[in-house]
Order: C-alpha cells, then structure tokens, then sequence
C-alpha cells in the first residue's frame, strides 16, 4: 500500500492533480478544500470547520469505520483488512485548548484500535520541539510518549536515529522561508506489526505548499 500524507495549503484542484499522479491508494490532504474532483474508483471523507480548509482522505479499497467519531475534527480512520488508518491534523479553532490536547483526544478516542490492529497515523501533526525553545501549547514529546504506550514509533526518528527537535530535514517553512524551518509532519505505525517498506519526505517546492509531503509505502 503506498500512502501519500502532504498539507498542500491553499487548496487548488491543479494542486491535486498533481498529487494524483503518484497514484497512491491513500492521500491524507490537510488543508483540502471540500468539494474537489477525485479520480475515478476513489472515495472521498472530509473534516473541518471551512469549506476551503479542512481534512481529506481519498482512497480505495478501504472503508471507514464504526468508530470514527465526526465531532472530533481534523481526523479521520479508514480501515483496511487489518490496517488501521488515522489522517491526522489536530487544528485549533479557538483558544480553549492547546494543539497537544487537541491531539491528545483524538488520540485516546481511537487509541483502542490503534493498539489492536496494525496502525498508521499520518499527516501535519501541527506539533514540534526545540531544545531551546519548549512550546507547551505543541510540543511532540508528550504526544510521542503516548503513542510510544500504543506500541508505535515516528518512521523519520526511527529510521534515521534522529532525536526530536534535531532532525537534519524539516517538513514545514514558516510562511515559506526556508531560514524559519520546523519538523511537523509525522508518519507513525506499530513498530512491531508493520514493515516500513519505503518512507520518503518530498523534495519542498515553495511554489506548491510551505509544508513538504510524506511518501510511505507498507
């Protein structure tokens, strides 16, 4: 199964034609608008507050399940056969919590299939860490050591033996400077049920989006 997670920022349906051509089974698209053209014998689920901004998944071959509760916005579970999928994309619309709680209960809602099944969760996590600079309000290594608990690992960290915060490639360029990097964008799985055939970050293209796209292949 290849698996395509990319926030392309500013929605285009010339944006997703592009994307399609490399003919994944799944793409997880932060920052999707909600009506766009799919390719045929592709489905579509989308998430968000705005019309133009949300959280998609399109796919084949694979359905959504009974857990998937539509209140918690910005994520979305497919499965198929045995894989658990979650699109991930914790987004604040207020103030009233920060991005590690956000994701913190989506994580715990789904964190039953998570630990049962084999397990992919992809997309902008909108969280990161720096040495220096602890951000509170979203920070990865709370949320690390969560899905650490569900038996799953960061593919990037666990396949380079980079540590957070020190990561040789970053995955978002704060309003598309490349002197203002982050790592934001994170694949994980269940370490010790899923072979990572191929993990990729894409080359950045600060014409297409200030974010870079991840490429999985299991």
């Amino acid at each position: 199964m290849k698996i395509l997670a990319y926030n392309i920022s500013s929605c285009t349906q010339q944006k997703l034609n592009e994307l399609y051509k490399q003919e994944a089974d799944v793409y997880v698209i932060p920052e999707m608008a909600k009506d766009v053209k799919i390719p045929d014998g592709y489905f579509l689920k989308w998430t968000g507050n705005y019309e133009s901004k949300g959280l998609g998944i399109i796919y084949k071959n694979a359905d959504v399940p009974d857990c998937y509760d539509e209140t918690l916005s910005y994520a979305i579970p497919l499965r198929y056969e045995d894989l658990f999928i979650l699109a991930f994309w914790p987004t604040k619309i207020d103030k009233s919590e920060s991005y590690t709680q956000i994701a913190k209960r989506i994580l715990n809602h789904y964190s039953a299939e998570l630990k049962a099944h084999n397990s992919i969760i992809s997309g902008d996590f909108n969280l990161y860490h720096k040495n220096d600079k602890p951000n509170k309000d979203a920070d990865i290594l709370e949320i690390n050591n969560l899905l650490k608990s569900f038996g799953m690992k960061s593919v990037y960290h666990e396949l380079r033996g980079e540590s957070f915060g020190s990561e040789t490639k970053k995955t978002y360029f704060h309003q598309f400077k490349e002197d203002n990097p982050f790592f934001l964008d994170y694949t994980y799985y269940s370490q010790k049920k899923l072979q990572i055939k191929k993990y990729e970050l894409l080359p950045w293209d600060k014409e297409f989006s200030d974010h870079i796209g991840q490429l999985i292949e299991i």
